[in-house]
């Protein structure tokens, strides 16, 4: 289980687990630091969809943009932006000092379930960051996440357009490669 506190790590982002559905009944709550220039992108595989989660973005300090389907939407200290479920999105920090936001990851319909379950792909991808699992891009193997977003969390995030043919090739190489889908070593 996994409990408030809990920090996850990428190159482009620290986040740390401020509640669970455990507590909440319905969704995640996390804070997360973007230093400037980064985060999850608003082009090519950076724009990406969650069929089963609602994310709500809260503006704590530092700016971001947030691409919500085709608009794109600035977001300062004390704002908030919705991007509904199944919605293209993306962000980026275009500011010059890190980018703090709380961000509530909403399950739909709600209560958890874990094929939606966005934190625990987050943490299978930062456990096998921290044991040395990755390509010369600091990131686990392309074919490994695709491969764990299509059997284990298909409702936690998808790529939109010609990127979803692209990750279901990259998933198929993953199976084919034999990488796992289950690391309760990561989860808990």
């Amino acid at each position: 289980m996994i409990e408030p506190g809990r920090v996850i790590e990428f190159p482009d982002e620290v986040s740390e687990v401020l509640a669970t559905p455990a507590t909440t009944g319905d969704r995640y709550r996390v804070i997360g630091t973007t230093p400037p220039g980064g985060g999850i992108g608003l082009k090519g595989f950076g724009p990406h969809r969650h069929p089963g989660l609602i994310e709500v973005f809260h503006g704590v300090s530092g700016t971001m943009t947030v691409r919500v389907g085709k608009e794109l939407v600035d977001l300062s200290p004390g704002g908030v932006v919705e991007v509904p479920a199944d919605t293209v999105h993306g962000f980026i920090n275009p500011g010059d000092e890190p980018l703090v936001a709380e961000v509530d990851l909403v399950f739909t319909p709600p209560g958890p379930r874990p094929e939606a379950d966005l934190i625990h792909f987050a943490l299978v991808l930062d456990g096998l960051m921290r044991d040395g699992h990755v390509t010369r891009s600091g990131l686990p193997p392309l074919s490994q996440q695709p491969l764990l977003l299509r059997r284990r969390f298909p409702e936690a995030m998808s790529q939109p357009g010609i990127g979803k043919p692209i990750m279901s090739l990259f998933a198929v190489i993953g199976h084919l490669r034999r990488f796992r889908t289950e690391f309760p070593e990561y989860e808990s």
